[in-house]
């Protein structure tokens, strides 16, 4: 009897859902909550057990899984760890407590090794050099002889800042306290961290018109470790159909012709963006607030790139025409150019960029960027129209071609300071940057490398010799997709440096080194297959004229001579650790991640570039204005949409086979109807095909939120959510080249 009560209610549930669909208009009610929010969050982290005490004649260094270090030279090196916690839309913070649980005090008594000095990676100033190391001798002189705690709390709010619609806070994380004069080592097993917080409810219609933009939910729910708590307030009321520009082109009217005289604006629309072309004078920037054009650009772009759901900015000129943000990090650093001011726009500047609200941009521990991009920003650095014309042309050429050459690779690596030239600290040679991209992430690639083989110190990867004939007739006569370096850099040239004699006293000195050019302004090379380019050397990237040439610029934009079809150059002087690669971070650090996201990841070039700064500051901090120089200075002239492997016209194919027009009872097909009904479960099924490369993931969404990725056949997600009312299901079909696919249905939904 049961039974058929059961059956007897299902059916008449069934004839009510048909009534409805039969002529009743019902009003969506789904996602109206009623009550006020919470306004405490309380996140609790667990540390790893699993840590390690490594002795070594220099004392003792922890290793931990998940964590990397607090690096602070001179400093106690120490397991630190900096996490982002997603915040409700709409939240002011009012106040931060982090607290470690359970503390430990180790047994033993323990001498923990110092944090190595930073190193300039370039010329050996010796009036930066000096002060670098006297900082360090300084902060291990302080720390040591202190019975101070280090750090002074385990846990330090770094501040907030957003992706996109997201508002997060940023918090670092220590598990271990020490007390160096007494070598006492305290551990603590987890962290809870009380986040107290009000409600600005007159942004709300504000935030409810940002939350439409879902662009950056794949990277917020690897980034903040509370995503899945919080994402359902991140979920818009309002209807998504809007004006829509996903690439950004921001130029002068002088230049339009130039930029629409290149095949560049078709290609990008055959790909299926859609692009806007602003000019520097017209009112959607002419109106914005701010001190100068700059600052008038970045609030355009902050007022418009989540309405508008721009991902990839392109800005067409010179570095005059369309202003850089000059940063001065330090004094000792000196004015940097950056791009970067146009990528995050998290605040307005007085609350980022120019927190102290002094007119100097970027000053380390008095402004705020948060470094975490909004969008994803390019330069073509030249206001000459046959250039431009010419770079355009030459990125559209290089995104068609998807030969085998697109994994073949041209690495060099020469010595930025030999083993005691820092006196203490071991050799500094860029060919292990290289040997570590080649052996983590170029797998079955075609690889030519060259280091340094004359001298009396010579490089320990014994590769091809380095020098100016074979490095550029190399890249002249072959064909490589990828090309990087770490060497010694100018704006017109890049050296190796050779240690030819010795007075007797084993110590490399000025006058026993010699310089020599592997690349300048003046070598041969030609455009016939054009690199992208990660280039670690000081002032390559400089935009600003000089007599002998600009070689980063030129590398792009020159004709006959553009060897490059996109390249990361540093506008100034990189900075990285004397230690690295066993103590990570700076700009070593930067091109491994790059060339980690482009080539492993299959990133388009901009984001490869902003997410590896990123995930660099996030992880490998140097905590000290070298670290603000590192992300200014390494820009990409080229375009942030470039896909190193191209783009073929093969397009998978994919149609919604489950659910289709019938009424479906737990997964179950009933009968056909004029629309999808589903009451209960349903597997989401799908057909996808590509016949040339294959299928590498189909998403699953509802309502433009990502519910499920499928990375196997048969391709399907089981929808079991308890919903009410209509939805839109869409499916994405990406193949192994980024090329996709979508189709999407209407579906009612009843449990």
């Amino acid at each position: 009897m049961g039974e058929i009560k059961d059956m007897k209610k299902n059916i008449s549930l069934l004839l009510i859902v048909v009534l409805i669909f039969s002529g009743i208009e019902i009003n969506n009610l789904a996602g109206k909550v009623s009550g006020d929010l919470n306004k405490k969050l309380v996140i609790s982290i667990p540390f790893p057990e699993d840590y390690r005490i490594v002795n070594s004649s220099d004392g003792q260094k922890i290793e931990m899984k998940g964590f990397n270090y607090l690096i602070i030279p001179g400093k106690p090196l120490l397991p630190s760890k900096k996490v982002l916690i997603a915040l409700p839309p709409d939240a002011k913070v009012e106040s931060i407590t982090i607290e470690g649980l359970n503390a430990t005090q180790l047994p033993g008594v323990y001498n923990i090794i110092s944090t190595p000095p930073i190193i300039p990676l370039g010329d050996l100033d010796l009036q930066k050099y000096e002060s670098l190391q006297k900082e360090w001798r300084e902060n291990k002189e302080e720390t040591y002889l202190s019975n101070q705690s280090y750090p002074s709390v385990m846990g330090r709010f770094l501040g907030i800042g957003t992706l996109r619609r997201y508002l997060y806070a940023s918090v670092s994380l220590s598990p271990f306290i020490y007390y160096p004069r007494l070598g006492l080592l305290i551990h603590y097993n987890g962290a809870r961290i009380t986040i107290n917080y009000s409600i600005q409810r007159y942004l709300q219609p504000k935030i409810e018109e940002s939350k439409i933009d879902n662009l950056a939910d794949e990277g917020a729910s690897k980034l903040f470790i509370n995503y899945q708590q919080i994402k359902d307030l991140y979920i818009s009321s309002l209807n998504k159909d809007r004006e829509s520009y996903d690439y950004v082109i921001i130029t002068t009217s002088d230049l339009f012709d130039a930029i629409n005289s290149s095949n560049f604006l078709g290609w990008k629309k055959s790909l299926g963006y859609n692009v806007k072309i602003v000019f520097i004078s017209d009112e959607l920037v002419t109106s914005q607030q701010g001190v100068d054009l700059a600052e008038r650009i970045r609030n355009f772009l902050r007022n418009y790139y989540l309405p508008w759901g721009i991902k990839y900015v392109l800005l067409v000129g010179d570095y005059k025409t369309i202003p850089m943000r000059y940063c001065i990090p330090d004094p000792e650093a000196g004015e940097i150019p950056t791009d970067y001011y146009y990528a995050d726009l998290s605040f307005p500047d007085t609350d980022s960029w120019d927190l102290d609200d002094d007119g100097i941009y970027g000053e380390y521990g008095e402004d705020a960027p948060d470094f975490l991009a909004d969008v994803y920003v390019g330069r073509i650095p030249t206001s000459d129209p046959d250039r431009i014309i010419y770079t355009l042309n030459k990125i559209v050429a290089f995104e068609k071609d998807t030969g085998e050459w697109k994994h073949h690779a041209l690495n060099a690596g020469a010595f930025f300071y030999f083993t005691d030239e820092i006196q203490g600290h071991p050799a500094t040679d860029g060919a292990t940057c290289m040997h570590l991209i080649e052996t983590e992430i170029m797998d079955n690639w075609i690889i030519s490398h060259y280091s340094e083989q004359e001298g009396l110190e010579t490089s320990v990867y014994k590769w091809k010799p380095l020098n100016e004939e074979n490095f550029t007739s190399d890249w002249r006569n072959n064909c490589y997709s990828v090309v990087n370096w770490a060497a010694h850099g100018w704006t017109n040239r890049v050296a190796r440096k050779v240690w030819f004699r010795d007075d007797g006293n084993n110590i490399p000195e000025t006058s026993e080194i010699a310089w020599y050019n592997f690349i300048s302004t003046s070598s041969s090379l030609d455009d016939d297959y054009p690199s992208i380019v990660f280039a670690i050397s000081c002032k390559v990237g400089s935009p600003e004229p000089y007599p002998a040439g600009r070689l980063g610029v030129d590398l792009l934009t020159k004709p006959f001579f553009g060897a490059s079809v996109g390249i990361i150059s540093s506008t100034r002087t990189p900075y990285g650790s004397s230690n690295w690669p066993s103590i990570p971070g700076g700009a070593e650090s930067i091109c491994l991640e790059f060339n980690r996201y482009m080539i492993k990841g299959k990133e388009k070039i901009g984001e490869a570039l902003y997410d590896s700064k990123y995930k660099c500051n996030l992880n490998y901090s140097l905590n000290h204005y070298a670290e603000y120089c590192n992300m200014f200075i390494f820009n990409l002239y080229g375009d942030p949409s470039m896909i190193l492997e191209g783009v073929s016209s093969s397009i998978p194919s994919i149609d919604i086979i489950k659910p289709g027009d019938a009424i479906y009872f737990n997964n179950k097909k009933i009968m056909d109807f004029s629309t999808p009904i589903i009451i209960g479960p349903i597997d989401v099924t799908v057909n996808v095909s590509d016949n040339i490369y294959g299928i590498e993931r189909v998403e699953f969404y509802i309502d433009d939120e990502l519910r499920y990725s499928d990375e196997e056949k048969p391709y399907s997600w089981k929808w079991d959510e308890k919903v009410f009312f209509k939805h839109t299901i869409k499916v994405v079909a990406y193949n192994e080249i980024g090329n996709y696919a979508i189709d999407e249905t209407r579906a009612w939904k009843f449990l």
